[in-house]
């Protein structure tokens, strides 16, 4: 057994450096399409309770850069707080930076699209692995503080998504 989780965590290993070896930049003129599903959970400033998040993030992005792109995307948020709930709809421009292939950053906000209205700014660091020339999964951490209309509703988080995204006009170099 001790053998097997050794030439495990080899082969894991050789996989993980095997993938940073081969990646490859974003390319001007790329785009990307895809999304990411987050769960965090946070303390509100002003209030003793505790909530938990759950966004799905639908985006667009094009690279005007070599590694930078511009997002837009449609964020929904479900907020579970203190025995009861809420929803809200958001519009979510951001601009994505891959610092060191496959490591990017990522800042967002999103601005409120139904009547509580509010904004949610965020920062997120994560992995693109790609499968293939097109597909990356991408997991990430994130933090998002958000300031909402009252006080009792701004707060802060730590959290960690899942994404999956399609790359158009892109050559990573894998092959085809």
């Amino acid at each position: 057994m001790k053998n097997f989780t050794k030439v495990t965590l080899l082969l894991v290993a050789m996989m993980f450096f095997g993938q940073l070896a081969s990646a490859q930049t974003v390319g001007k003129e790329s785009w990307m399409i895809g999304g990411s599903l987050g769960f965090s959970s946070q303390k509100y400033k002003n209030d003793e309770a505790s909530s938990s998040i759950l966004n799905i993030n639908p985006s667009a992005g094009y690279y005007f850069a070599d590694d930078f792109a511009f997002l837009l995307g449609i964020s929904f948020f479900n907020i579970s707080y203190d025995g009861s709930s809420t929803s809200s709809f958001n519009l979510a421009p951001g601009l994505r930076y891959y610092v060191t292939e496959p490591i990017f950053i990522q800042a967002d906000a999103s601005f409120g699209l139904d009547d509580d209205g509010g904004s949610v700014f965020g920062i997120s660091v994560g992995y693109s692995w790609f499968l293939n020339n097109s597909i990356a999964i991408e997991p990430a951490v994130f933090f998002n503080t958000a300031n909402n209309e009252g006080d009792n509703f701004d707060y802060t988080s730590f959290g960690l998504s899942i994404g999956i995204q399609a790359f158009l006009h892109h050559d990573h170099g894998m092959g085809n």
